[in-house]
């Protein structure tokens, strides 16, 4: 009975760990506003380029947010470009994230009414 317990609480905390790291448009936007917040500081700090563990975690964001957007990247490095390229995977990403949400399912709250309803209209058309 401790060993089937044990195992359960295993299967749960592996895909709750499995769900917390999926890459959805929600996270990838969220991902994509602390880039932008380092790509600024780097604009305050007058740096000229941006530094490479910021561009390695850019790319995952742009791959995932379209297709095209690491080609326009490319060797580019100025942070004012790359700015750019974050707003344009930003309006990538909220696009996503509104067509992954479809609309929720309507509950009736007045069930009994509805079916009332249903028979006055079939007995309507007798």
């Amino acid at each position: 009975m401790l060993q089937q317990t044990i195992e359960e609480q295993n299967r749960h905390f592996r895909w709750h760990r499995l769900r917390e790291r999926a890459m959805t448009p929600r996270r990838l936007l969220q991902e994509s506003d602390e880039l932008l917040y380092w790509v600024e500081e780097c604009m305050v700090q007058e740096r000229r380029i941006v530094p490479g563990w910021l561009v390695s975690r850019l790319m995952v964001v742009l791959r995932n947010a379209h297709p095209e957007l690491p080609a326009r990247l490319g060797r580019e490095r100025r942070p004012n470009q790359v700015m750019e390229i974050i707003y344009h995977a930003q309006a990538a990403l909220m696009d996503q994230a509104c067509r992954s949400r479809g609309p929720a399912e309507v509950i009736p709250l007045f069930s009994r009414a509805r079916a009332v309803r249903q028979r006055l209209g079939e007995a309507a058309t007798v």
